[in-house]
C-alpha cells in the first residue's frame, strides 16, 4: 500500500472511476529522493530538472509540439467525418487547443498521467469545456483495500466523480520519464554542470615556476605575456634560466565531457522515445526526400502512444455520443513532397476512388466549382 496516496475514508458518494489505476511508483512530494524497488533503488527529479537538459527540453517540445499542433476531428460510426463539437475544437475557452493538448501530453510523458477538469456541461450531462491540471496538484483516496482509487482531490480538496468539477483521467503507458529515467536524467544534469564548471573556473594547463630569484609583478608579467606570445606566433616557446614549464590539469577533451555529454543525449533520446539524430546525438543527415519516412517513424514509435490515449479516452461514452469517435488528423504532417502528392492523386482519379475537385484538395488547390464562381464574378465586374 502507497501510504503517501492512501485516505481509508470512503466518501458517502463513492462511484469508482472505471478508467482509474493505482500508480505505485509515484510519490507525493517532488524532489530528488531515492525510493526502493527490490532492494534496488532509484532516482526521482522534477520536471524542472529534467527540462534543465538541453536534450530532454527537444525531445519533449517534439513530441508534446508535434501533437499539440496536430488537428483533432470527429467521426461517426460509418467512420466518416462528421463537424466537431466545440469541446473538440478547443476544450478550454481561455487557450488554444494546441496549449491544452501539448501540455497533456507533457503530463504523460513525464508523470505518466494527465488530467482534463470538467468546467461546463451541456444537456446531456457531457463535457462542453475542459481545463489541464497540472498534476502536482492532484492526489487520490483508495479504497479501504488499497487496490482501487475511488476519488480525487485538488489542493486538497475532494472533488466529485462526475459533472463539473470531475476529472477526466488519462493514464499512461508507464510510469513517467521523471521516475523510471531519474538517473539517466541526473547523469545529464552532472555533465552539464561540469561542463559549466570547466568554463566558469578554468584550471591552469601550464605553470612556469621560477626556480631561480624572485622576480617583481612587472618582470613577472612581462615574461607571462612573452611567453603566451610566443606560443601563439610559433606553437612553441622558449625561457631561459631558472623557469621550468609544469603541465597540470585536464582539458575538455582529456575529461571526454564531448563524448559523455553526446552519449548523454543518445541515452535521453532511448527513454523519451525518439530517435537520437533529433537531439544531435547522431551527425546522420535528412535530405528532403527521406523526411516523410522519418516523420512516419516518428509517428509509429514515438508519437502513437500518446495518440491513441488521447483518442480513445475522448471517444469513451462519457465524453462522446455513443457512435462517434474522435481522432487525431495526420494527413497534413505526413503528406510527402509536392511530386509525390499529385501522384497520389492522379491514381485516386485515375481509379475512380475521388472526384476532380477532391483531387485539388488534396494538392491544396480549390475546387474547381469554385474557380468557376471566381471568373464569373471577375468578368461581372469588368462589365
Amino acid at each position: 500500500m502507497n501510504a503517501w496516496r492512501v485516505n481509508t475514508q470512503t466518501p458517502s458518494n463513492y462511484v469508482p472511476d472505471v478508467t482509474a489505476s493505482v500508480f505505485p511508483y509515484t510519490p507525493l512530494n517532488y524532489g530528488s529522493v531515492v525510493l526502493p524497488v527490490d532492494g534496488i533503488g532509484f532516482t526521482y527529479v522534477t520536471r524542472e530538472q529534467a527540462m534543465s537538459v538541453p536534450a530532454v527540453a527537444r525531445a519533449r517540445n517534439i513530441i508534446c509540439g508535434t501533437i499539440g499542433s496536430l488537428p483533432l476531428e470527429e467521426y461517426n460510426s460509418q467512420h466518416v467525418e462528421i463537424p466537431s463539437r466545440q469541446v473538440i475544437k478547443q476544450p478550454d475557452a481561455a487557450v488554444p487547443r494546441a496549449n491544452t493538448i501539448s501540455w497533456l501530453v507533457d503530463d504523460l510523458l513525464f508523470h505518466g498521467y494527465g488530467y482534463l477538469q470538467v468546467m461546463e456541461t451541456g444537456p446531456d450531462t457531457r463535457p462542453t469545456r475542459l481545463r489541464r491540471i497540472n498534476p502536482v496538484r492532484v492526489t487520490y483516496n483508495l479504497n479501504r483495500d488499497g487496490t482501487l482509487i475511488v476519488s480525487y482531490n485538488l489542493d486538497g480538496t475532494l472533488l466529485p466523480n462526475n459533472g463539473v468539477g470531475s476529472l477526466i483521467v488519462f493514464n499512461g503507458m508507464d510510469e513517467g520519464v521523471l521516475v523510471r529515467a531519474g538517473r539517466t536524467i541526473k547523469t545529464a544534469i552532472e555533465l552539464e554542470a561540469a561542463a559549466y564548471r570547466m568554463a566558469a573556473e578554468p584550471v591552469p594547463q601550464m605553470v612556469l615556476n621560477n626556480e631561480g630569484m624572485n622576480l617583481d609583478s612587472n618582470q613577472i608579467g612581462n615574461l607571462l605575456a612573452s611567453f603566451k606570445q610566443a606560443r601563439r606566433d610559433r606553437s612553441t616557446a622558449y625561457t631561459e634560466g631558472p623557469i621550468k614549464l609544469t603541465t597540470l590539469g585536464f582539458d575538455s577533451a582529456q575529461m571526454q565531457l564531448t563524448e559523455g555529454r553526446s552519449h548523454s543525449n543518445g541515452e535521453i533520446a532511448r527513454l523519451m522515445g525518439i530517435p537520437a539524430l533529433y537531439v544531435g546525438a547522431e551527425t546522420n543527415s535528412m535530405t528532403y526526400s527521406n523526411v516523410t519516412s522519418e516523420r512516419r517513424n516518428l509517428v509509429d514509435f514515438s508519437l502513437r502512444a500518446f495518440l491513441d490515449i488521447i483518442e480513445s479516452r475522448l471517444s469513451m461514452d462519457d465524453v462522446t455520443p455513443v457512435g462517434q469517435h474522435v481522432r487525431f488528423d495526420l494527413d497534413d504532417f505526413l503528406r510527402g513532397n509536392p511530386d509525390e502528392q499529385v501522384d497520389i492523386a492522379v491514381k485516386l482519379l485515375a481509379g475512380g476512388i475521388i472526384t476532380v475537385d477532391e483531387a485539388r484538395e488534396l494538392v491544396d488547390l480549390a475546387p474547381s466549382s469554385s474557380l468557376g464562381c471566381l471568373l464569373y464574378t471577375s468578368d461581372a465586374a469588368d462589365e
